[in-house]
């Protein structure tokens, strides 16, 4: 409201703010023209200089071309396009008030060989070679588009002044004409209307100029889209490499841990219980203690037997997704409802992401949320395998807040999945994940 009250002073009486405004105004159209008036009409001695340089040295270079003095001519005249370009991304960065890049990189060798070959080995070379032929034709109309619309818009203005010192007393400019004062005072509004539409063509032009200006002479080869492309594809291969890596390490670790690890510890049970029998008869103090190793073993092989199951569980490997999943919602601390429809098997990768993406999702429902119940869905929606687990807690979940879920982000990204987090104040919080898992 207060700001509201003062706009309204600014316009109404006195208009002092409104005043103010619209001279900054002013001045800001005042400047932006006068920035493209410039950059529009300095591309005219920049590609005069260009264009004269390069024909006198492609003139001395085919005259002298059977002798050694014309290679280096012949050279300079393809390397010409460097300097123009140096300057075109001075003047960019006078226009629009930031750095322009050059698109060359640093040379890898030492010497004026090396810079050579790879300046001529470059695209950013022809590139640059091919701007300046277009430059020095463009310059020539922007040049005289910026002489006539000028000259047209302050003559109109001026017009009456001028009227004053012409032997006639007429004046005449393109399709305006004045005979007497009152027509000449007729062209000032004339003239108003032309600078409007000169500042428009010439600050859009302009602006249109500089980034074609800037597309062609500050883009490196190798930042292309395909170069790019090809980038981020080699990143999701590597993840995807990196991943499947993992996967099998772990499968490694959990197939060590049950056939080595456990197999000792349960052994070990039973020889404790061996040894127990054999102590039955002799003082008590011994077999408590035979009988506190046992305990302390199983307590080891139970917590062993969870590490390996979390790790990867042979449910999910025997018997599939849809099984592992109802399995972990038996299992979990709260009520969950379970409602999973796989008509198929999914690629193996897919089942390991969408698993432990839900083991992820309940443990956070678990700690976090204070929820009395949950929900896991998981169904399949063409070629796309969608998981959502609900839960009817207090919400205002956070990818950000270390809960696990940019970990899940990142893994399901490696597949070229999504996860949407859905977690108002004060509930209910819903994970929805998409994963492609094939035709």
């Amino acid at each position: 409201m207060i700001l509201r009250r003062e706009r309204d002073e600014g316009l109404g009486g006195g208009g002092v703010l409104g005043y103010e405004a619209a001279r900054a105004r002013l001045r800001a159209g005042g400047a932006r023209l006068g920035r493209s008036v410039l950059y529009l009409a300095c591309g005219f001695p920049v590609g005069l200089v260009w264009s004269v340089c390069g024909a006198v040295l492609l003139a001395l270079g085919l005259a002298t071309a059977l002798f050694v003095v014309g290679i280096p001519l012949l050279a300079a005249v393809l390397l010409s396009g460097i300097p123009l370009g140096a300057v075109e991304r001075a003047r960019l960065r006078m226009f629009t008030g930031t750095a322009a890049p050059s698109p060359h990189t640093p040379s890898a060798g030492e010497g004026p060989r090396a810079w050579l070959r790879q300046r001529l080995s470059e695209r950013a070379t022809w590139r640059e070679l091919a701007y300046a032929t277009v430059h020095c034709a463009l310059s020539v109309g922007e040049f005289i588009l910026v002489l006539g619309s000028l000259t047209l818009s302050c003559a109109l203005l001026a017009a009456p002044l001028l009227r004053r010192f012409t032997p006639d007393g007429r004046v005449s400019m393109a399709v305006f004409q004045a005979r007497s004062d009152v027509q000449a005072v007729l062209l000032v509004p004339c003239g108003v209307v032309v600078l409007a539409l000169t500042y428009l063509a010439l600050t859009r032009y302009a602006t249109a100029r500089a980034r074609l200006a800037t597309h062609v002479l500050t883009r490196r080869h190798d930042d292309t889209d395909a170069a790019q492309d090809e980038r981020i594809g080699q990143l999701v291969r590597s993840r995807a490499r990196i991943l499947d890596a993992y996967d099998a390490e772990r499968r490694r670790i959990e197939r060590d841990l049950h056939d080595g690890a456990q197999q000792r510890l349960t052994g070990l049970i039973m020889t404790l219980g061996l040894a127990r029998l054999e102590l039955a008869d002799t003082d008590a103090p011994a077999r408590e203690l035979v009988d506190k190793a046992a305990q302390e073993a199983r307590t080891t092989l139970r917590e062993l037997r969870e590490l390996v199951h979390g790790i990867y569980p042979s449910t999910l490997t025997d018997r599939g997704l849809s099984a592992a999943l109802a399995e972990l919602a038996e299992d979990a601390v709260l009520p969950v409802e379970a409602d999973v429809e796989l008509p198929a098997r999914p690629p193996e990768a897919v089942e390991a992401a969408t698993y432990f993406v839900a083991c992820e999702a309940l443990a956070n429902v678990t700690k976090h949320s204070g929820a009395t119940e949950a929900r896991l869905s998981l169904r399949r929606t063409g070629t796309r395998l969608v998981l959502e687990v609900y839960d009817n807690g207090v919400g205002g979940a956070d990818a950000e807040s270390g809960t696990g879920l940019l970990g899940l982000a990142d893994r399901v990204a490696v597949l070229g999945g999504t996860v949407h987090l859905s977690s108002p104040a004060g509930g209910p919080t819903l994970v929805h994940v998409e994963i492609p898992c094939g035709s």
